[in-house]
């Protein structure tokens, strides 16, 4: 068990060694998970950071505020490498990873810096040129009447979000636009896969056959603390979106923090029939 005291979260993202922290502060931080110590501290956002995503190959680190700002860090030294602007709302979330295949913009293997807005997903350069433009900008809707959930997803291959209209996927290569319908409202879109897709909305949780768009299950879930941007929910383990072709015969499927601050689990198992 590692206890580790830091500033307010909104986000984190961790590997065995670190911990990296998104504050309500304006600020963002790394910890070395052995001593529990502050290790590096990033400065320059002047609005909360709601996200970060980071590449120790790269030794970079990115961030998005309420400041409509996506900021590039590096990673060891926190110096504030490039402000990328264009953003007119907060930006919800950030994501660097490699894509998987060729598109107009990117080569499979290549890192790839994503961030969205209510409105909007942008793809940017990793550059440090001033006054970067974004490579693409993606919309469903030209007059910004359908806002995007703040769960955007990158596989590598398929750019993934939420809207009150349904699951949204972008084919990464040719950044065609396919809509999944979903029966509820705004729901929040915790993860999906080639075969499954699982969802939040009103205290339940639903599993999708995204290849039929069927609901294959409805689970009820007790009360949960409320979060205003959904972070007091979270998928597991996600290999089992892809299909049941697993190894493991068990896993998380979801946790959520629960009003007298304990922790709610929902796991999968493998039947034996």
């Amino acid at each position: 068990l590692h206890v580790i005291e830091t500033h307010t979260c909104a986000d984190l993202k961790f590997d065995k060694d670190k911990v990296v922290t998104a504050s309500f502060d304006n600020t963002l931080a790394c910890w070395d998970w052995a001593t529990g110590q502050r290790t590096q501290v990033f400065v320059g956002h002047v609005g909360a950071v709601f996200s970060v995503d980071y590449s120790d190959e790269l030794q970079l680190l990115a961030s998005g505020s309420a400041d409509g700002t996506v900021n590039l860090w590096g990673l060891n030294t926190g110096e504030c490498y490039n402000v990328f602007h264009g953003h007119t709302e907060w930006v919800t979330r950030v994501i660097l990873r490699k894509c998987q295949e060729d598109s107009i913009h990117h080569r499979a293997g290549e890192y790839v810096l994503l961030s969205m807005d209510r409105n909007e997903i942008k793809i940017w350069p990793i550059s440090t040129e001033v006054n970067c433009k974004p490579h693409r900008t993606l919309a469903v809707s030209e007059d910004k009447s359908i806002s995007l959930l703040p769960r955007l997803q990158f596989d590598g291959q398929t750019i993934v979000c939420a809207s009150d209209i349904g699951i949204h996927l972008w084919d990464f290569a040719t950044f065609q636009l396919r809509i999944i319908p979903t029966k509820q409202c705004s729901p929040a879109l915790l993860g999906f896969g080639m075969v499954f897709s699982l969802l939040y909305h009103w205290q339940h949780l639903y599993v999708m056959d995204v290849r039929t768009q069927r609901y294959i299950c409805k689970y009820p879930l007790p009360v949960i603390r409320k979060s205003k941007r959904g972070s007091s929910i979270i998928a597991g383990d996600c290999d089992w979106l892809d299909g049941f072709e697993l190894n493991e015969t068990s896993g998380l499927v979801f946790a959520t923090s629960m009003p007298d601050h304990s922790i709610f689990l929902i796991r999968w198992r493998k039947s034996d029939t």
